[in-house]
């Protein structure tokens, strides 16, 4: 199976679905319990947008072409500001249900609908992107609690890492992806500084995030397994060298 690779826009819809790429985040779909919260990170004209529309909608990842929605997904809610304006989220806007401002009752009510619906509640997934709820205690709460209410991924977006997550949501990432280039070097030391200690120390990760993303629009994606591992987009893992 070849590794998912981002695509431009027009060509995301070519060919067929098939099983999730082991490189993936491992959401657990038709599996009771299971879930992943994945931190998108990625600065302003680093390709986010694009990225996102490829995780839920190319067939190499969780689209699939002979979902009605496009998506291996039964439903997806996308809360973004930017949702009515941005090209590339216009394609998200096309199949799933959107919101343009992010409210706590939002999360509420997605719980709710899953609550109600039992043991026939659908596997869903919520993206948030560059939202002013990301520091909300809602959000937060749901991030300890997502795979209870069926919620398979629960993928926040983010152009900055300090100051803008709360800190209960940073410990229940269980994948990371980190965008290039990454003009913050203070922010990018942060995510260093918080997430090193998985991959041998902040040195060895400022070197794992280099080798990883030596082109713009390259990604570094972390998966907080045991033990940790490191990738070049989702195609390469790399080497950890722990200290």
């Amino acid at each position: 199976m070849s590794a998912p690779k981002v695509l431009p826009i027009k060509d995301i819809n070519e060919g067929e679905g098939k099983k999730f790429h082991p490189n993936l985040p491992d959401i657990g779909l038709g599996v009771e319990g299971k879930g992943a919260v994945l931190v998108l990170l990625s600065p302003r004209n680093t390709g986010k947008s694009t990225l996102a529309v490829n995780l839920f909608l190319n067939p190499s990842m969780w689209g699939d072409t002979k979902s009605p929605n496009g998506t291996a997904f039964d439903e997806v809610y996308v809360i973004s500001p930017t949702i009515n304006v941005d090209k590339s989220s216009r394609h998200l806007k096309k199949v799933f249900t959107t919101f343009d401002q992010y409210h706590p009752d939002i999360i509420k009510g997605i719980i709710d609908n899953q609550l109600a619906m039992g043991v026939d509640a659908p596997e869903i997934a919520i993206f948030v992107d560059d939202s002013v709820g990301l520091m909300d205690k809602e959000l937060s709460m749901l991030a300890t609690r997502s795979r209870h209410y069926n919620i398979k991924l629960l993928v926040i977006s983010s152009q900055k890492f300090k100051g803008a997550l709360d800190p209960i949501l940073r410990v229940n990432i269980t994948d990371l992806i980190v965008g290039s280039p990454f003009p913050n070097s203070k922010d990018l030391e942060a995510v260093a500084e918080e997430f090193g200690d998985e991959f041998g120390g902040k040195e060895n990760w400022l070197k794992l995030y280099k080798e990883a993303t030596p082109k713009k629009f390259d990604f570094a994606y972390m998966r907080f397994t045991n033990p940790s591992q490191f990738y070049h987009n989702f195609e390469k893992e790399l080497q950890v060298k722990k200290e």
